[in-house]
């Protein structure tokens, strides 16, 4: 027989005998989330104690580093209430109270405004050029002339010394060639300045180089004659001094006697200096064989050569393109056949700009010379020549 107990009474005594049993664990649970609470709180305000020194902290060192005083806060003072039990004695006289105490001040007048500084000068700048510059055509080329004046500061009335100077680029080298000097306003000019190998370089002497600094421009507007210059110290030494250019014959113009063997290239040269008939030489490397010249006008290629020349000649000297061959005929068109020597066929040939090459007949010094060139054949007893466009 099942039978059914009604168990609503017990559940309900055991669950409350189960709170009464956590009612301590509750109470120690809310404690320690009361304790965690306060240490949290107590975290935020040291935090923003600390913040707040470090700003009052930066503070201070800036107006430290910016250089302003800071004064440090002070507490706002506490009012002074007005006392209302003092009774002040009743005015009996009708001038006002400042007229009775004391006399009338005198206004001070202002203070006179500061007199305005004096504005400083104008920076003085020192060592002050000044430049004219001048294009002129001179012997068949253009020129670029250039003067400058040197001033001890920039706002002196007249210039100390001054200088005039050309630039020319020679085998794309830019040479620079001094003209003239004058050391003062009124003193006589110094002309040509260059040494004679330079102004050689640039295709000018002595002479050429006092006629082209005659066109210079100067502040004064003064102008100057080729012989108004003075020659500089030593020049006319330095004209006799030779110019040399190694593994280049100068053809023609033999002096008489020619050549002079058993000398050494420097004697070859002192030999020239020493006499004023001679304006160039050709020296033989390969018999020490020297050739004193009258004059110079070509130049060929020569390994076994070396010549020089005075400033004078040069300056005037031209450089050919012709190679040479010995027992070697050139064949091609022939537009000119004339009895000659070798060196003045040679040069007659180097100058002629239609000419292409040469054959020299040596038994019967004859001069051929080609306006064509197709090819070279051997044949003995020909000395020839031909243009390096000839060889192309």
């Amino acid at each position: 027989m099942l039978v059914r107990h009604n168990t609503a009474l017990l559940e309900k005594a055991v669950d409350l005998v189960v709170k009464q049993a956590a009612i301590p664990t509750l109470e120690a649970e809310a404690a320690a989330y009361d304790r965690m609470a306060r240490a949290s709180a107590f975290r935020r305000m040291m935090t923003g104690a600390a913040v707040a020194v470090a700003a009052v902290g930066i503070g201070f060192g800036a107006a430290l580093f910016f250089g302003r005083e800071i004064s440090p806060p002070v507490a706002p003072e506490k009012p002074i209430e007005k006392r209302t039990d003092r009774i002040d004695p009743p005015d009996t006289t009708t001038q006002p109270k400042l007229d009775r105490t004391d006399p009338p001040k005198q206004a001070k007048p202002a203070d006179p405004l500061p007199a305005p500084l004096p504005s400083k000068a104008d920076k003085v700048t020192e060592d002050f050029n000044k430049f004219l510059t001048k294009e002129v055509d001179f012997a068949g080329a253009h020129w670029t002339l250039t003067s400058g004046h040197y001033f001890t500061e920039e706002n002196d009335p007249t210039w100390d010394r001054a200088w005039c100077y050309t630039r020319r680029l020679v085998n794309g080298v830019d040479v620079n060639t001094d003209l003239v000097n004058r050391v003062t306003p009124t003193a006589t000019p110094q002309a040509p300045i260059a040494p004679p190998a330079t102004l050689a370089s640039v295709g000018l002497n002595d002479d050429s180089a006092r006629e082209l600094a005659s066109k210079c421009a100067w502040l004064d507007g003064r102008t100057f004659n080729a012989g108004d210059f003075e020659s500089p110290s030593g020049r006319a030494e330095a004209a006799k001094k030779l110019i040399a250019q190694d593994g280049w014959d100068a053809m023609g113009f033999d002096l008489p006697g020619m050549p002079l063997m058993n000398l050494s290239l420097d004697q070859c040269q002192t030999r020239c200096e020493g006499d004023d008939q001679c304006q160039a030489i050709t020296y033989d490397k390969k018999h020490s064989a020297c050739f004193l010249k009258g004059d110079a006008s070509i130049l060929v290629r020569a390994p076994d050569a070396a010549m020089a020349a005075k400033p004078a000649v040069a300056s005037k000297v031209q450089y050919s393109s012709l190679v040479f061959y010995k027992n070697t005929v050139v064949v091609g068109d022939s537009y000119s056949n004339e009895p000659s020597n070798y060196a003045s066929c040679v040069t007659a040939c180097a100058v002629d700009q239609k000419c292409m090459g040469f054959n020299f007949d040596s038994p019967n010094n004859m001069c051929s010379m080609l306006d064509q060139v197709s090819s070279l054949s051997v044949f003995k007893g020909v000395a020839s020549g031909t243009k390096a466009a000839g060889n192309e």
